[in-house]
């Protein structure tokens, strides 16, 4: 084999296994990201039913105390509208989720399927005296 071509082979060797290893990473903080993003929703998802649950004691309240209809109404409305975005909240923390065991299954199956050429050329001997002495 010409040099030339086998120091192309060596490099696009190389050049894989860096990929190999950049998409294991990248696979893996996706789903890492999807996850926190779904955490991070479901948190901004119960701060605001509680929120909600807030301003439906503070109606609540309001209403014994004899305040204006109109203001006890405005409360119970700001409760009803904070409630209403949390489905929206749940589906996108659902998808994130979802989003987040994509990416796991997506570098378990390339593990599965690239893993074990990495494993091998990683481990395969080079002998760098060969480049040296030429």
């Amino acid at each position: 084999m010409e040099l030339s071509r086998l120091g192309s082979k060596v490099v696009e060797l190389f050049s894989d296994g860096i990929t190999y290893t950049v998409a294991m990473a990248k696979l893996g903080l996706a789903s890492a990201a999807m996850l926190a993003l779904s955490e991070a929703v479901r948190g901004a998802y119960n701060y605001v039913e509680d929120c909600a649950q807030s301003v439906d004691r503070l109606a609540d309240t309001a209403s014994t105390l004899w305040v204006e209809g109109a203001v006890v109404s405005a409360h119970r409305d700001a409760a009803v509208m904070m409630r209403g975005v949390l489905a929206d909240a749940e589906s996108l923390a659902d998808e994130a989720e979802a989003m987040a065991a994509d990416f796991q299954h997506a570098k378990q199956g390339h593990e599965a399927d690239y893993g074990p050429v990495a494993e091998l050329m990683a481990g395969k001997p080079t002998d760098r005296t060969y480049y040296s002495n030429r």
